[in-house]
């Protein structure tokens, strides 16, 4: 098939493996692009280290172009009475399964905003792609990635979001619809939120712009695919389609869960 996507990505299929950071594995991500589609690993939960380790593995495992996603959402605010308040809020909880309480929280999740050592990473690595969600960056990151010929794509979920994406210089929109079974890119959450369906969501983002858009958010099969495809849209995006796959990160509890479901 011959899209934009296909196009700017040299894939055989105008597909991507959703990124799903603790699911989705080097190995899934390249058993994906040695198919023809674009396969994608998250380091939104790891440092830059790590995240240079993850991406070299997966190269290792494919000639085909990866898709490395990153967090764009606010840093978190250090609140120390509060953090206690939650300690204390689960004691029970630790006390159940006999854990001790951890002294402190941690920051799971670190941003990529203003993150000069995960975008040193990533210029030194060039992988094919680069996604961005919860947000976008500042112009400066876009144009170095961009510099290094880095196709980058950045999570909308709504047409106001779409129109900010497209300002700033990025390749594709992932337009994420209110089906999404992880999460989804929000870029605001104290922000109201249409919920739109992936289906009332592509039309309306390909109203307002040029930009190729990939659908995302409860397609799972090739039926759906095919639905997207006719609304326009230049690719899909799956994630919880791959979840089973047996390169995938999910528990054995989780794969029970979801084939009972």
């Amino acid at each position: 098939m011959t899209t934009a996507l296909c196009q700017l990505l040299k894939l055989q299929y105008p597909l991507i493996q959703a990124p799903m950071a603790g699911v989705a594995t080097p190995q899934l991500a390249a058993a994906v692009s040695n198919a023809g589609a674009l396969g994608s690993i998250s380091v939104g939960a790891v440092t830059p280290q790590q995240a240079a380790e993850m991406i070299a593995h997966t190269q290792a495992l494919t000639r085909g172009p990866i898709n490395v996603n990153v967090f764009c959402h606010a840093p978190a605010r250090r609140d120390a009475a509060r953090e206690a308040a939650w300690i204390s809020r689960f004691s029970p909880q630790f006390a159940q399964y006999q854990t001790a309480l951890p002294p402190a929280l941690t920051e799971i999740y670190q941003s990529f905003l203003h993150n000069e050592a995960m975008l040193t990473v990533l210029e030194q690595a060039r992988p094919a792609a680069v996604s961005f969600h919860f947000g976008i960056p500042d112009a400066t990151a876009i144009a170095r990635l961009k510099q290094r010929d880095i196709v980058t794509l950045a999570t909308a979920t709504s047409p106001q979001e779409a129109r900010a994406v497209a300002r700033s210089g990025i390749d594709i929109i992932v337009a994420q619809g209110y089906e999404a079974g992880g999460h989804r890119g929000h870029f605001d959450p104290g922000a109201p939120d249409q919920q739109l369906s992936t289906v009332a969501l592509v039309q309306a983002i390909r109203q307002h712009t040029a930009l190729p858009v990939v659908a995302a958010g409860g397609v799972m099969d090739g039926a759906g695919i095919a639905t997207m495809m006719k609304l326009g849209a230049s690719g899909v995006q799956l994630g919880t389609a791959f979840v089973l796959c047996p390169e995938s990160a999910a528990s054995a509890a989780y794969r029970r869960a979801l084939l009972a479901a």
